[in-house]
């Protein structure tokens, strides 16, 4: 399913650490309103817990990678 939400909202699948180098799982909908969308089922590795994170989760240590 795919969501749409300004990256603010610091989701998994907008950190740093979640491990989608192509960013294949993230596209924009609006870059001039940063209007994003996602997919907040897919699982990708966190490379600081080193754990699976669906995308639509969130934790304390979010860095944002746009």
């Amino acid at each position: 399913m795919n969501v749409k939400v300004d990256n603010s909202f610091h989701y998994c699948a907008f950190c740093r650490h979640w491990y989608d180098p192509t960013n294949e799982h993230i596209s924009p909908v609006n870059p001039k309103i940063n209007l994003w969308k996602f997919d907040e089922k897919v699982r990708c590795k966190c490379l600081l817990s080193n754990l699976e994170r669906l995308g639509g989760q969130k934790c304390s240590k979010y860095e944002c990678k746009l």
